[in-house]
């Protein structure tokens, strides 16, 4: 990746492994499905369907903590100046329509989130993708456009069924099946045109959906659902905290971070303490108030939205993030 920054002593650079290891976690959720068939007669699978998605431990470490941490960078008056377009006019306007939609059909809302939520996911997978050094194009495209189906309809098929049409839950298996194919063609193409430096990237791409596909035919929803979430999760922290200190590590010109400057606590531990400790206020706020979930809602979709700008080639935020 191109960057006007130099990386120093005092310059955190996001490393390559750790992008890379966050997949770790597929060898040991598969390890826990088959010991589970193999040695306990599926004792835990009735506890691992779609319902543990809503567990309070699974809710309070996944989703809303990452998304309001990238959030704390925006109180910069120089970023608030280059996005202002976007934090006060486009921003808005998305929000806007969120709200009609949810207002209208809650169920259409939910799938409108669901559906953004997807995509927000897979872009960064294959934006990761480009940083690291593949090449943009049709293929590039294609390794997106792909994985967004499969996993939209996953997605929505399990968490809102009945939205989806009932042709689709008739040849749900048929359509998932040639989904995977799909994107074992379109990985097998990315290979193909990719330097050797991006081919263990490509290839964990592709076995992270295999293994999600294979999930759901095991009939462990909840993992594939919690793969997809600790992937993201941890690879968007691993960006937003390295923003965050490079960007103040001369001088505090973000005022929110200055406000906990008394406490001596680095922004590398400061930046996910707060993100969680929001989070919780939030979640504690809002439970079991149907506004509350509608407020929820729209602070994630502020966070898709942003981040479809915030990591564009030439923003303030992409000249603070370094790779190697």
């Amino acid at each position: 990746m191109e960057n006007k920054i130099e990386a120093t002593d005092n310059f955190m650079v996001v490393p390559k492994k750790f992008l890379l290891g966050a997949y770790i976690i597929l060898p040991i959720l598969v390890s826990v499905v088959l010991i589970d068939i193999f040695y306990f007669d599926r004792l835990l699978q009735p506890n691992l369907g779609v319902d543990a998605i809503y567990l309070p431990i699974f809710l309070f470490i996944f989703l809303l903590p990452h998304i309001i941490a990238s959030l704390f960078s925006f109180f910069d008056s120089e970023y608030v100046s280059y996005y202002k377009k976007h934090l006060f006019i486009f921003l808005p306007i998305f929000l806007l329509i969120t709200l009609v939609v949810l207002y209208f059909d809650y169920r259409y809302g939910l799938l409108l989130f669901f559906l953004t939520d997807a995509w927000h996911g897979i872009r960064q997978k294959v934006g990761i993708g480009l940083i690291l050094g593949m090449k943009p194009g049709l293929v590039h495209r294609l390794w997106t456009y792909v994985p967004f189906a499969t996993t939209s309809l996953v997605y929505v098929y399990f968490v809102l069924p009945e939205v989806v049409p009932n042709i689709i839950h008739k040849y749900i298996s048929e359509i998932l099946f040639i989904g995977a194919l799909s994107i074992i063609f379109v990985s097998v193409l990315q290979l193909l045109r990719s330097d050797k430096k991006v081919y263990s990237y490509i290839i964990l791409f592709l076995l992270f959906f295999l293994t999600s596909y294979f999930f759901v035919l095991a009939n462990y929803i909840f993992f594939a659902f919690l793969a997809f979430r600790f992937v993201h999760d941890l690879n968007a922290f691993a960006f937003y905290v390295a923003h965050d200190h490079n960007r103040n590590r001369e001088g505090y010109k973000n005022y929110f971070y200055k406000l906990f400057s008394a406490t001596h606590i680095p922004i590398l531990v400061l930046a996910p303490l707060l993100g969680f400790l929001f989070a919780y206020i939030v979640r504690s706020s809002a439970n079991g108030v149907a506004i509350g979930y509608a407020i929820i809602i729209l602070l994630c979709m502020s966070h898709f939205y942003l981040e479809g700008v915030m990591w564009k080639r030439e923003s303030p935020h992409r000249k603070q993030i370094l790779v190697k």
